[in-house]
């Protein structure tokens, strides 16, 4: 298992990035925790809403998209070594910036190594 550890001693980040096409419908996003409400916030194509937080073994935050007449919900962090549970496989132990890309094809998952993100299909719509 490769590890991260340039993530050492940071703090957690999620970026959700908006790479939808233009002149698509708007992207809605609606994300939290048991103790945080993000609210709702419609980023634009090619921007990126992120947050960051301290994590605990049982910090979890989900989030809720909705894009023309599709909507998809899911954990976008809960756990502290590989941002989700389900993405021990491809992320590396340590990571501590989980980064989202929506497109219409679906979601991917990357992470940050020497300077790129590497990225890998994650949910579909």
């Amino acid at each position: 298992m490769p590890y991260n550890i340039h993530g050492l001693g940071k703090k957690n980040e999620v970026h959700v990035l908006n790479q939808l096409p233009e002149n698509s419908p708007q992207l809605e996003l609606h994300c939290a925790s048991g103790d945080d409400d993000l609210g709702y916030n419609y980023p634009k194509v090619g921007s990126d809403f992120n947050w960051r937080f301290d994590a605990w073994a049982r910090t979890l935050f989900f989030c809720h998209f909705w894009w023309g007449d599709k909507d998809k919900a899911f954990d976008v962090f809960n756990h502290p070594l590989h941002c989700v549970e389900d993405a021990y496989q491809f992320i590396p132990e340590y990571t501590k910036k989980c980064i989202y890309k929506v497109t219409a094809e679906g979601f991917y998952l990357g992470y940050e190594k020497d300077g790129e993100t590497i990225y890998e299909k994650y949910r579909e719509w």
